[in-house]
């Protein structure tokens, strides 16, 4: 029996993966462009945000096209269900002031982050939901949307004001507005951050399995038969949690999309 052992492989194997789910320079000139402290690079994590942003609107586009009052093709018909889905389940089922308004900015944000979850699951893709600039600046955009539009809703003043539950005795409301604008500055943060682990550990694990098929594969050539007969096992477990990926990238773009109408009836609503 070979002495192969594809475990031996692994470390080497596991720290090329982490390396290739860091954002890299992709045009190396722009190294020295910097603005203060901060350099001005283009990443692999920034095309994946422009290919996802076009892709995005070739999607939105195409469905447009083909759209029409009785849907025809799978095409129409699963963007007309998902659109739906937003529209009752997100939309209209949290926000409970002119929610019609907000439907485009939240089915934006819904879609665009479904889109880069799935183009996530395409072995080599860098896309913006893989690297935590790319949610932070997705959380910034829609914590800058929530608040101008409760600004726009009920004054700038009353606005501040209404960050206190309605209730609330006036001796403890000046405490209570602090520790909501605490908990509203942190927004972006948390939510940033649940959408980046979850698409993040998704691809480690992913990776992972991928590298378990290919070292027990392996061993089929290198004459260690025992561990190669083990591959169609470790094949099976990634295609399980390739299938399982796809459905946590749906769930992830729901969730966001569903805090993104809380935050928004937060701003606009009277409680």
């Amino acid at each position: 029996m070979s002495a192969y052992n594809p475990l031996d492989g692994l470390p080497y194997a596991m720290d090329h993966l982490m390396q290739s789910l860091m954002p890299l320079n992709v045009f190396k000139p722009f190294d020295e462009a910097s603005v203060g402290t901060t350099e001005l690079v283009l990443s692999t994590h920034v095309i994946g945000y422009i290919i996802t942003g076009t892709v995005f609107l070739l999607v939105m586009f195409a469905w447009k096209k083909r759209y029409s009052v009785v849907p025809k093709g799978r095409f129409v018909n699963m963007m007309d269900f998902l659109w739906e889905f937003v529209r009752v389940n997100i939309v209209e089922g949290i926000i409970q002031h002119d929610a019609r308004k907000y439907l485009p900015f939240v089915s934006t944000i819904f879609f665009f982050i479904l889109i880069s979850n799935m183009m996530s699951l395409i072995p080599g893709a860098k896309p913006a939901t893989g690297v935590i600039s790319g949610t932070l600046a997705l959380s910034i955009t829609v914590y800058g949307y929530f608040n101008f539009v409760g600004i726009k809703a009920k004054g700038g003043l009353a606005y501040l004001k209404s960050i206190v539950p309605a209730g609330v005795p006036g001796f403890v409301a000046p405490i209570i507005w602090i520790i909501e604008v605490v908990s509203m500055a942190i927004r972006p943060i948390t939510q940033a951050l649940r959408l980046f682990a979850s698409v993040y550990a998704g691809h480690i694990i992913l990776g992972i399995f991928a590298i378990l098929t290919e070292l027990f594969a392996v061993g089929i050539i290198k004459g260690a038969y025992v561990w190669g007969l083990t591959t169609p096992l470790w094949f099976v477990l990634l295609i399980a949690i390739y299938m399982l990926e796809i459905m946590v990238g749906f769930i992830q773009a729901y969730v966001f999309a569903l805090l993104t109408a809380v935050y928004i009836d937060g701003a606009t609503g009277d409680h």
